[in-house]
């Protein structure tokens, strides 16, 4: 009788090699999840820094923040939007000014839960909730 040699893999052998995937894809996901986090985080800051650029220039070319329209918001994961502080409340005459550019999280980036603020002086803040309970470190 001719006895044939059976090649391949056994079931226990199979399933070894899946727990080891598995394993790896576990330990491997969050690092990856926490990654993409940051660069949109990271894309976000640059879309700030260059809208403060372009109120910097208007601010040269005006003397005030007031009117500006010219926000771009082309960040895919994150709401850029801008806030302007008229110091002395008459919204014409030229005057220093404040502002302040927002980065939210928009809706298909729902699993960031922080927002990243910069402010007239150029500080970067990274924040967390809202009101009294907002909990902002500079980044």
């Amino acid at each position: 009788m001719k006895h044939h040699n059976q090649r391949g893999f056994t079931l226990i052998e199979l399933m070894i090699a899946i727990a080891i995937i598995a394993i790896l894809a576990a330990i491997a996901y969050p690092s990856y999840d926490n990654f993409i986090r940051k660069t949109r985080l990271e894309n976000a800051r640059g879309d700030l820094l260059n809208n403060a650029q372009r109120l910097e220039r208007f601010y040269a070319r005006n003397r005030t923040f007031n009117k500006f329209n010219d926000l771009k918001n082309d960040n895919k994961y994150f709401e850029i939007t801008y806030v302007y502080n008229d110091d002395n409340q008459n919204m014409t005459d030229p005057d220093v000014g404040h502002y302040l550019l927002t980065a939210t999280p928009k809706a298909n980036n729902a699993n960031e839960k922080r927002y990243m603020q910069l402010n007239d002086d150029g500080i970067v803040t990274v924040c967390t909730g809202a009101g009294a309970d907002k909990d902002c470190e500079m980044y």
